[in-house]
């Protein structure tokens, strides 16, 4: 019975021991589950940006594996639907927040990301050949300090060459050894410390050359004349042993002309060297002849068996009719450059002589605006002129003056011409001066004799008094009355004379000028 006993208490302590062990092992994991925090994400801040420049979303490491969780607040709101994007458009600072989630423990506090978007200060820097300090063995290049920087990285290649890297605080300026004139240098601003968004800047200069050493490339034995449509290479090494390009890179010879192409030495073999052009021009592969025209029955022109541009060869027919239009043809001689190709000439014989009589109508005799209008011939083929005036399109020629005048007409081919000179407008003259120099003594209307035979004048003081009663066909009025001489002053006039069959009377006054 003592044994039952013993062995039940010893079977009652195990599983008692054993429980309580369960039970701190449970409590244990159960208070390191509560109280161990998740670790946040690694991050870079604050990011840099330049103003207007293309953002990518913003990024981070989860430090334990876990899920990333992005805030545009530090604590509260709503989580971003996936990694932000900055916006660059405004200069200004944003802070973005990301945490990571592991086992469903978010990392806390939220970590921020601060980006800042900086100016872009694109064209505050210049860079230039500093020509004053330029030498033959080195290049000089000079450029503005620009406010906020902490200094400038800088590389530069000469000839073509390795690049080589630098950095420099002060001074802005830098001389590059070169081996000899005419050295081609590119010095590149690369960046600017302190000042993230200045843009790169490049220039290239050259290493002075003195004037000896300025040679021109010469072509002597390229030909400047090639025929329509000939194949033509430009050598690309001249005559005195220089390489380089051509601009055009190829001879258009596929139309007639001259064009001028310059070639360019090569700048590391040949740094002294100048631009070189040629004239290279296409020659026409027809005779440059030309139709022609001639009045009916003029002179025989004879046709050249040498064109213009210097072709030789035969007419058929040999000689032009000068009455009636025909072809011409003119067949190069065999054995001439670019085998030159036939041509066909038109000749075109006008009519001469054709016209064959000239009219015209005047204004009435003293109207104010005389005017004279050819009635015959009229038409698009016609020229017209008065007196030795230029020829005109038109029939009309407006204010004429008083007096006789001659009318021109010929055709626009100049193979017919006819004038005449009795034209005849009536007027007056307007003042006469009878003080005994023989020229213009005497006052009258000559032209009025050849409108009416009839014709007769009377001259009157300002007070109507009669002074004189004259003939067109007489010598005038010479001023005076009864003998004597009459003051300067204004006289009045009547005229009657007979113009189409019709007796007209007309009145007006002159003036007598002492």
């Amino acid at each position: 019975m003592k044994k039952i006993i013993k062995s039940f208490f010893c079977f009652f302590l195990i599983t008692t021991l054993s429980n309580a062990s369960i039970f701190a092992k449970t409590s244990i994991n159960n208070s390191s589950s509560k109280f161990l925090a998740t670790v946040p994400p690694v991050v870079t801040s604050p990011i840099y940006l330049c103003q207007n420049s293309v953002a990518a979303p913003l990024t981070a490491t989860p430090s334990g594996g876990g899920t990333l969780t992005w805030y545009a607040a530090s604590t509260g709101g709503t989580a971003l639907a996936a990694a932000p994007t900055p916006i660059t458009t405004s200069v200004g600072s944003t802070t973005y927040y990301v945490t990571e989630t592991v086992g469903g423990i978010e990392s806390t506090p939220r970590t921020p990301i601060v980006v800042n978007v900086v100016a872009d200060t694109a064209g505050v820097l210049t860079l230039f050949c500093d020509a004053a300090n330029t030498t033959p063995t080195s290049v000089a290049f000079d450029w503005n300090n620009v406010t906020g920087y902490l200094g400038y990285n800088y590389s530069y290649s000469v000839a073509g060459g390795p690049l080589v890297y630098g950095f420099q605080v002060a001074p802005s300026h830098f001389d590059v050894p070169v081996p000899g004139p005419g050295t081609t240098v590119t010095f590149t601003i690369m960046s600017v410390l302190g000042l993230p968004c200045v843009k790169p800047i490049t220039v290239t200069c050259n290493s002075t050359c003195t004037a000896a050493q300025k040679v021109t490339p010469t072509f002597n034995s390229t030909p400047t004349t090639y025929c329509l449509n000939d194949v033509v290479v430009l050598p690309t090494t001249s005559t005195n042993g220089m390489t380089g390009t051509w601009s055009p890179s190829t001879i258009n010879t596929s139309a007639m002309g001259t064009i001028v192409y310059s070639f360019t030495p090569d700048s590391i073999l040949f740094p002294c060297a100048l631009d070189a052009t040629i004239g290279i021009s296409v020659e026409p592969i027809e005779p440059d002849f030309s139709d022609f025209s001639l009045c009916s029955g003029d002179v025989v022109p004879s046709l050249s068996n040498v064109s213009p541009n210097g072709i030789t060869g035969t007419w058929n027919p040999a000689t032009v009719d000068n009455m009636a239009s025909g072809s011409y043809v003119f067949t190069p001689d065999l054995g001439q450059p670019c085998s030159p190709s036939v041509k066909t000439i038109n000749v075109t014989v006008n009519p001469s002589n054709t016209i064959n009589a000239l009219n015209w109508t005047t204004t009435d005799a003293f109207t104010k605006i005389q005017i004279v209008t050819v009635t015959e011939p009229v038409g698009i083929n016609y020229l017209y002129q008065m007196d030795s005036g230029p020829y005109q399109t038109s029939t009309v020629f407006e204010n004429v003056a008083s007096g006789s005048h001659s009318i021109t007409v010929k055709d626009v081919n100049g193979c017919s011409q006819l004038t005449n000179n009795n034209v005849l407008i009536i007027g007056y003259p307007k003042y006469f001066t009878p003080n005994g120099d023989t020229y213009n003594d005497t006052w009258n209307i000559n032209g009025l004799s050849d409108l009416s035979s009839n014709s007769r004048i009377y001259i009157f003081d300002r007070y109507g008094k009669l002074l004189k009663d004259i003939s067109p066909k007489g010598a005038g009025w010479d001023g005076t009355y009864i003998g004597q001489p009459m003051p300067a002053d204004d006289y009045w006039f009547t005229v009657e004379y007979s113009e189409n069959n019709s007796i007209k009377k007309f009145k007006s006054h002159f003036s007598l000028k002492r």
